[in-house]
């Protein structure tokens, strides 16, 4: 059996950084959730140079084993509740079971730093293999809306909830 040791690192403002973001951006199965497009090399470096400056999400580069395979970005969604995206961009870290130490990671991550209990998660209705891996991992159904992707059209978001007491 293999064993996945999943950790995280700071990303950092540096054009190996950005280049790697870019690579993992180029693949389907990450823009067509992350960003519904290719973001160009320059669009990478702008997003993420004004993240990183404005503080106002925690950018960590997941790795598996001691290769960067993936970003997780986490903010404060209210007064008691973070919330976060993540994608994995290594195509051979794809349906392995990772998702799950991942997501489990970040919510251990996010309760022990932030000292809150609850996590919020809005993927899109039709990215079922993330929901289901997120209904692993005890997340519940919360509700649904109608919302936009970063394109401006239409989307049902589903909201799921995390609780750390009931986990």
């Amino acid at each position: 059996m293999i064993v996945y040791n999943i950790t995280f690192r700071k990303l950092e403002d540096n054009h190996n950084e950005y280049k790697q973001l870019h690579k993992w951006c180029q693949n389907k199965f990450v823009y067509e959730w992350f960003e519904q497009r290719i973001l160009s090399y320059d669009e990478i470096v702008n997003k993420y140079k004004t993240k990183l400056k404005e503080k106002k999400q925690e950018l960590l580069i997941i790795k598996c084993n001691n290769k960067d395979i993936g970003l997780v970005q986490i903010y404060r969604y209210d007064d008691i509740t973070y919330e976060y995206d993540l994608f994995i961009g290594e195509e051979e870290y794809l349906d392995k079971g990772i998702g799950k130490n991942i997501v489990n990671k970040v919510n251990n991550y996010i309760h022990d730093k932030y000292k809150i209990n609850f996590i919020i998660l809005r993927p899109f209705k039709r990215n079922i293999r993330a929901i289901k891996c997120y209904e692993k991992c005890g997340f519940k159904y919360i509700n649904e809306y109608l919302g936009k992707d970063t394109l401006g059209n239409p989307e049902i978001i589903v909201v799921l909830r995390w609780s750390y007491e009931n986990n």
